[in-house]
């Protein structure tokens, strides 16, 4: 159960694991897309690739109920109930074992439903920057869902403080690559992409959203001084929303007014794998992350990381000397550092690709399967 059906990191998630059971296990997997059934290219695309076809979806979900007497809240109370009643009823014509939520809105809702549709376990499963709504449903369903996963420690602050859920309902399990490493023409990539031939390539594979910090690469880049060549990419899918245009535009036009525009490729909806093959440096500076698919990806190829320092991004990367606040003249010296030192970007990458062997599906199947076995 995803919530868009847009390919972040939560829905590569979703799709990867859906491929592992059915091609594993033989499990028939149903794909309920709470929000939205309308996929993007890449979405539909990677969905095929792991077997799905079919997206269920039953009406964009109305379950915030306040504590207060209005006629809003009835009116609230009432598009609640009637969604989750549609839902069951949906859903139980699968006759699901286990419903395997990403994000909190899926989470409340199959913590809401799944005894009613005979399945017989669900999680809370909160995974990175994710809203929460502290209203009477969300109390109801964590107070129901037998237990609750984060990927990095930060995502159970709200259980532990807030909801007061006691510590053995509470785990971390990161999650796991969720694609496999392609080595594609780089040359005709560059082209592509118009990276020029012999140049060092930072990237920044990140949503355009508001909580990433393109901005602040850009500025660090920016101020980079050295007689290499150096170009910089970011990916993303700028059609997501209109908060995904804007803030592609804006750092379009941050990029010029910094006289950096000719070394940048500002990239959309493109292949991850494509991008990866062209990256010599993998960076990721944000507000907040759980654990970032993206730095999973970075390392998989074989590349330097430099990271913020959350949770998450230290749970894979340590130790390493490139995990850091997000300041703009520490992200440029670290920058500065990787471009001139040709040893040490090997290094790094050679480190990172054995850090990540752990964060295998089966590893993360065995986790979950014990997890289940733990509390249920």
């Amino acid at each position: 159960m995803i919530k868009v059906a847009m390919l972040g990191g939560a829905e590569r998630q979703a799709l990867g694991l859906a491929d592992f059971l059915i091609k594993k296990y033989n499990c028939k997997v149903h794909l309920v897309a709470t929000h939205s059934n309308q996929p993007t290219k890449e979405f539909h695309e990677f969905a095929l690739a792991c077997g799905i076809n079919v997206i269920h979806y039953f009406g964009t979900p109305s379950l915030t109920v306040r504590k207060e007497f209005s006629i809003l809240n009835l009116k609230r109370t009432f598009r609640a109930l009637k969604y989750l009643n549609k839902i069951k009823r949906e859903v139980s014509k699968f006759h699901p074992d286990i419903i395997i939520p990403f994000l909190n809105t899926p989470s409340k809702i199959a913590s809401l439903i799944y005894q009613s549709v005979g399945a017989k376990v669900t999680f809370w499963h909160q995974l990175g920057l994710d809203n929460y709504t502290y209203d009477l449903l969300e109390k109801k369903a964590v107070q129901k869902v037998p237990f609750v996963i984060a990927n990095a420690q930060n995502g159970l602050e709200v259980f532990q403080n807030y909801y007061k859920i006691p510590e053995k309902k509470l785990f971390v399990l990161p999650q796991y690559v969720s694609i496999k490493k392609i080595v594609l023409d780089t040359v005709s990539l560059k082209n592509k992409f118009a990276i020029p031939a012999d140049s060092i390539v930072i990237g920044m594979i990140a949503h355009y959203r508001t909580e990433k910090f393109q901005e602040l690469l850009l500025q660090s880049f920016s101020e980079i001084k050295t007689d290499k060549k150096i170009h910089l990419v970011f990916l993303g899918n700028k059609d997501n929303s209109e908060e995904t245009l804007e803030k592609y535009n804006a750092i379009v036009a941050l990029s010029k007014s910094l006289n950096c525009f000719e070394k940048v490729s500002f990239l959309s909806g493109e292949s991850v794998q494509e991008v990866l093959n062209c990256l010599d440096v993998g960076v990721l500076v944000s507000e907040i992350e759980g654990t970032p698919n993206v730095v999973m990806e970075y390392m998989l190829y074989g590349l330097p990381v430099i990271a913020s320092h959350h949770a998450g991004c230290v749970g894979l990367l340590q130790p390493s000397e490139f995990l850091i606040p997000n300041d703009k003249t520490i992200l440029s010296d670290k920058l500065q550092h990787l471009i001139d030192n040709d040893n040490q970007r090997i290094k790094e990458g050679e480190a990172n690709a054995d850090k990540i062997k752990k964060f295998s599906i089966e590893n993360y199947i065995d986790s979950l399967h014990s997890i289940i076995n733990s509390t249920c």
